[in-house]
């Protein structure tokens, strides 16, 4: 776990990201405060994903800085994502409007957090790095600690507008007992946009984004008695034999490079209408070392990307509504590389293509909203669909799902005083299963063929997820102000309850 001194660091780099605003005036205490959460950022926050169009996010500058403790407690889990979680975050994030023209962005956040009961996963990530995986029959808990740093910068010039991101992430896993594990996960990412204004009130905009990942993972046993076997896994319970085995130490390295572009039309705040398309990239490849002293190339994993989205918004007085379209596809192909040892030789004799999985998102979502001079209240209604197909061969298994999806989110802010706020954020999600297949294969582990039909049991469930958040702002004289917030998530499954709940101090300004 972090050192208490380095938990200073971080705050101190935290605060260093945040400039400290004017005071506010307690009479526009509340009109900031909806500027902040404006519920309509999250409602099209593929808008802001180019950083051209973050001139336009905010009409003023604001900042926040806040202490989390969550706790997730799950009955019915999928076995490589674990039972639950629990831990404690700090994060800030700002907005600085600097003029008209210049906007400055940046957020930071620390976690440290252990996830329980982690079994057949010995992976950090793991709808990333799936499903080249590391698993193992006894697993266990495991400490994390997460790191993230962005910032951002934007300029307007006449009918121009540019925009460039930076950010970095990264963990550091671990667990003290047999199987021993070290991960440690990083990735820089680097994002450009520009806009152009060419006809009245619509513009154009691009961007640009490049990305490298990399996780080293290392396995290891003190204790040779009793030592469970490592399976170095190529999907749906299908494992690669030549490198599975009880070496005393394991290691592997996910190194990813991957691209995303996008372009979008519309009028140039996007509070009327926009459209825009997005594509993307990136390649996986994995290289293990076990009881070989080198590392060789055992998978790879290529993914392809594509989202549309439009949207409209109408003004009506103080009303204000939207309806939102989009459709996001997902498709991955896995390549396995085959080996032959001869006495100290060790050969590649075949590589092909041996896994694919394909996701699509097809989505339909409104949105109302309502101010007024004491409160706001937004209702954002949503249903999807999603088809999932995954498979491999040799030997050939496969499984595919169909799912409905819909639910709402609901947002009530009110001034109680003119330095007091209270708002209230309840929703509710449905999701429900259309159709589930599947057709596996077996092998001769028996644990690893219980645990691919537990979690296909798993995946071919419904979902009915219910929470809330409740939040209370203070505004004293010539100090920032002051909130405390909780929530509580209840998800049924199998006639179970999974359960979550998060208790939040902090400040703005």
């Amino acid at each position: 776990m972090l050192k208490t001194r380095n938990i200073y660091q971080i705050l101190l780099i935290m605060l260093c990201l945040c400039q400290i605003s004017k005071a506010q005036d307690s009479v526009s205490f509340f009109q900031d405060f909806k500027n902040q959460y404006n519920t309509e950022r999250g409602f099209k926050q593929q808008y802001y994903y180019n950083p051209a169009n973050m001139l336009d996010y905010s009409f003023s500058s604001f900042s926040e800085l806040r202490l989390d403790y969550f706790e997730q407690k799950d009955k019915i889990y999928r076995q490589q994502k674990g039972s639950g979680e629990q831990g404690i975050g700090v994060s800030t994030r700002s907005f600085q409007k600097l003029n008209d023209r210049k906007v400055l962005w940046g957020s930071a956040s620390y976690q440290n957090l252990k996830q329980n009961k982690i079994k057949w996963n010995e992976n950090l990530d793991y709808d990333r790095v799936a499903p080249y995986i590391s698993s193992d029959s006894v697993g266990g808990d495991i400490e994390i600690e997460r790191y993230n740093f962005l910032g951002g910068y934007g300029q307007k010039f006449n009918q121009f507008s540019i925009g460039a991101q930076l950010s970095y992430q990264a963990q550091l896993g671990s667990r003290a007992r047999d199987p021993r594990l070290n991960n440690t996960t990083s990735e820089l990412g680097i994002k450009i946009g520009a806009g152009y204004n060419f006809y009245r009130n619509l513009s154009v905009d691009v961007f640009v984004e490049g990305n490298k990942y990399q996780q080293n993972s290392t396995v290891r046993f003190v204790n040779s008695l009793g030592q469970p076997l490592v399976y170095q896994m190529t999907g749906l319970g299908i494992y690669n034999s030549f490198f599975t085995g009880g070496a005393s130490v394991q290691s592997s390295v996910h190194e990813e490079y991957s691209y995303k572009t996008g372009l979008k039309l519309g009028d140039k705040t996007g509070r009327n209408f926009y459209v825009l398309a997005n594509i993307g990239q990136s390649n996986m490849e994995r290289n293990f070392r076990g009881t070989l002293n080198r590392y060789l190339v055992i998978s790879d994993l290529d993914r392809n990307y594509m989202e549309v989205e439009a949207a409209k918004f109408f003004q009506l007085n103080d009303h204000r509504l939207g309806v939102k379209a989009n459709f996001l596809s997902t498709k991955t192909k896995g390549t396995e590389f085959g080996y032959s040892n001869n006495e100290k030789l060790t050969s590649l004799i075949y590589k092909r293509l041996s896994y694919k999985k394909e996701d699509e998102i097809t989505g339909l979502s409104l949105y109302y909203a309502v101010n007024k001079e004491n409160f706001s209240l937004s209702f954002a209604p949503y249903y999807n669909y999603q088809k999932t197909t995954e498979q491999r061969i040799l030997p050939y298994s496969g499984q595919k799902f169909e799912y409905n999806t819909m639910g709402v989110t609901i947002d009530y802010t009110h001034k109680i005083a003119k330095n007091q706020i209270v708002s209230f954020h309840p929703f509710f999600d449905y999701k429900s299963v259309v159709s589930a297949k599947n057709v596996l294969s077996t092998n001769a582990v028996n644990a690893i063929n219980n645990w691919i039909i537990e979690d296909f049991n798993y995946l071919s469930s419904d979902i009915t997820t219910i929470g809330a958040n409740l939040r209370y702002d203070l505004k004293l004289e010539k100090l920032p102000a002051f909130f405390v917030s909780g929530s509580f998530i209840q998800s049924k499954i199998q006639s179970k309850n999974n359960n979550y709940s998060s208790v939040s101090l902090g400040i703005t300004f």
